[in-house]
């Protein structure tokens, strides 16, 4: 519960964020973890990784019905979602596109 206590503040107060959502018994999830991490990490996007083995409370409040899942978050609010199946392009497209601070956005750019 302490863990995602700290991923539920960091997204109420960072400007961007990444939620990677696994189960230890998931074999798949050990692949995809890495990956994500690393393309938030180059995009300078904070990065969290939680294990529903190990805090099951995470499928309610994440309303995560499989894994793996990835969560990204804007100001505070949830604007992309993947599970199971993860698209790293198209991931990579949108944590290159989130504004980095919270300069106003010029949403006619942000959707080209």
């Amino acid at each position: 519960m302490k863990k995602l206590a700290s991923v539920q503040d960091a997204i109420r107060n960072d400007y961007n964020n990444v939620v990677f959502i696994s189960s230890e018994t998931c074999s798949i999830c050990h692949v995809d973890e890495p990956k994500a991490r690393k393309l938030a990490e180059a995009n300078d996007v904070p990065f969290h990784h939680l294990d529903i083995m190990q805090e099951p409370e995470l499928a309610g409040v994440f309303e995560v019905l499989t894994v793996p899942a990835v969560l990204v978050y804007h100001e505070g609010k949830e604007i992309a979602r993947q599970a199971r199946f993860i698209d790293f392009t198209s991931l990579e497209k949108l944590l290159k596109q989130l504004p980095k601070d919270s300069e106003t956005t010029d949403y006619q750019t942000l959707f080209k």
